[in-house]
C-alpha cells in the first residue's frame, strides 16, 4: 500500500513556531514530513498564537492554525468533522489531551494513529488549579482509553508504554517509535576549557525543574568557585529563573542564553563537560540524546523517559528517586553533579564516556523514525480496509 495522494491530518496543539514548542512539536513535524515524503497530502493543525498566520505552507506541508490553549480542541474537532469524508488518516498527538479524533471521523474509512509522549496525570496538578486538574486527569485517565479503544497507538519510549498500562489501564497493544536526532558539528576545544562547565538544554517550564539545578550550582560554587552553568532554551519559566539567579547572587556562575541558533549552540555545547536534566518526567529525553551527540553525558533523575535515554554509568548517571520532596531531589542533584564532575576529571574515563555517548546518539536518526512513521500509517490504513464494516461499505 502506498500513501501517494492520501489525505492526512497531523493534529498537535503546538507547531514549531509556537513559543512553547519543544521536543513533542519536533517529533510531530518529523512525522508530518515523513508522510509528505511518502506521497501524502499533509495538513498540520495546531493552535494559533497572536501574530502567527492562520495558514502557511512549509516544506510541502500545509499548516492550519486556530484557537488557543483550550479552544484549539474545538477548532480541531470542527475541522475533522467538516472534512471527515475526505480524510484517509488522522495522526492524533497526545500533548496532555489529544483531539479525540475518533469522535469526529468515520473509523470505517479513516485510519487513526494516536501518538503518546508520556502520561500527564501528575502534570495536570502542577500546571492547573484543582477543578481543571481533575478534569484533565478525568479526560486522560478515563475518557481517552475508551475513545481510542481499537485505535493504532504508538509511544515514544518503553517507559511511556508502561505508564499507559499501569496508570491508564490501557488495553490496546502499544507500538514504539523512538525519536530521531540531528547530527551535530562539535567544536574542538581544549579539555581545560570544559572544567566545571555544566549545561541545561531544552524548554524552560516548571516541571523541568531547572530551578533545582540552579540552586545546586549555587551550593557547589562554594567548593567549586569556577563552576559555570549555561542554560540554553526559552519558555514560560525564563523570567522566574532569571529572578532566582539574581536572588541567589550567582550571576557570574549562571548564564541564561535563551534561544541559540545552531552555530552558537554548538559553541556552548562543545565547552560543556556535563549536561543536567532534573525534569519530573519526559516522554523520551531528546535533549539527552542531543547532548550525547556532542560527547556530553547527562546527570538525570531516574524517571520515565530519562531512564530510557540515559544508559546509567555509560552515557550518564541516573539519580534514584526515594522521595517526591523537591528538597530531597535537590540534595540528590547536588551530590550527583559533584560526583560526576569528580569522575570526569579523569581523562581516560572522560574519553570513555564521551565515546559511549556519541555511539549511543548515533543510533537515533530521523530517517529511521520516518520509515517507522510511514509503516505505522500504512498499518492503520490496512486496519480500516480490512474491517468488516469497511468491507460491507465497499461491497454495497
Amino acid at each position: 500500500m502506498q500513501l501517494t495522494g492520501k489525505r492526512v491530518v497531523v493534529a498537535n496543539w503546538r507547531d514549531l513556531d509556537h513559543s512553547l514548542a519543544g521536543g513533542a512539536e519536533h517529533y510531530a513535524w518529523e512525522f508530518a514530513r515523513a508522510l509528505r515524503d511518502a506521497g501524502a497530502q499533509v495538513d498540520f493543525i495546531s493552535a494559533r498564537e497572536p501574530g502567527q498566520p492562520r495558514r502557511e505552507h512549509r516544506e510541502g506541508v500545509r499548516i492550519l492554525r486556530g484557537g488557543g490553549q483550550f479552544t484549539f480542541y474545538l477548532m480541531a474537532g470542527l475541522y475533522l468533522l467538516l472534512h471527515r469524508r475526505r480524510l484517509d488518516v488522522v495522526v492524533d498527538a497526545d500533548c496532555g489531551i489529544p483531539v479525540f479524533s475518533p469522535l469526529f471521523v468515520s473509523r470505517r474509512r479513516t485510519g487513526i494513529v494516536l501518538l503518546v509522549h508520556h502520561v500527564h496525570l501528575e502534570q495536570f496538578r502542577t500546571y492547573f488549579p484543582a477543578p481543571l486538574a481533575w478534569f484533565g486527569r478525568f479526560l486522560e485517565g478515563t475518557v481517552m482509553p475508551r475513545v481510542y479503544s481499537g485505535v493504532t497507538t504508538v509511544a515514544v519510549s518503553d517507559s511511556t508504554r508502561r505508564e499507559m498500562v499501569e496508570q491508564l489501564g490501557w488495553q490496546e497493544p502499544v507500538g514504539l517509535l523512538a525519536n530521531g536526532n540531528t547530527p551535530t558539528a562539535p567544536v574542538t576545544v581544549d579539555a581545560a576549557d570544559t572544567v566545571d562547565r555544566l549545561v541545561v538544554l531544552g524548554r524552560l517550564a516548571p516541571h523541568k525543574r531547572v530551578d533545582l539545578v540552579i540552586r545546586a550550582v549555587a551550593a557547589l560554587s562554594v567548593v567549586r568557585p569556577t563552576i559555570q552553568l549555561d542554560v540554553i532554551g526559552k519558555g514560560p519559566d525564563l523570567a522566574r529563573l532569571a529572578g532566582l539567579v539574581g536572588d541567589l547572587e550567582i550571576e557570574k556562575h549562571v548564564t541564561l542564553h535563551g534561544y541559540l541558533d545552531q552555530q552558537a549552540k554548538e559553541q556552548v555545547m562543545s565547552r560543556a563537560r556535563l549536561h543536567v536534566c532534573a525534569s519530573d518526567v519526559e516522554g523520551w529525553g531528546q535533549v539527552v540524546i542531543e547532548a550525547a551527540s556532542y560527547g556530553v553525558p547527562t546527570v538525570a533523575r531516574n524517571v520515565p523517559g530519562l531512564r530510557d535515554s540515559v544508559r546509567d554509568t555509560r552515557t550518564g548517571w541516573l539519580l534514584d528517586e526515594p522521595s517526591v520532596d523537591l528538597g530531597a531531589v535537590q540534595a540528590r542533584l547536588l551530590v550527583g553533579i559533584g560526583t560526576a564532575l569528580i569522575e570526569l576529571e579523569d581523562d581516560e574515563r572522560r574519553e570513555e564516556v564521551a565515546g559511549e555517548c556519541r555511539a549511543w546518539s548515533a543510533g537515533f536518526t530521523w530517517d529511521a523514525m520516518h520509515e517507522g512513521a510511514v509503516a505505522i500509517v500504512k498499518g492503520a490504513l490496512l486496519k480500516t480496509s480490512s474491517s468488516p464494516s469497511a468491507s460491507a461499505e465497499t461491497d454495497g
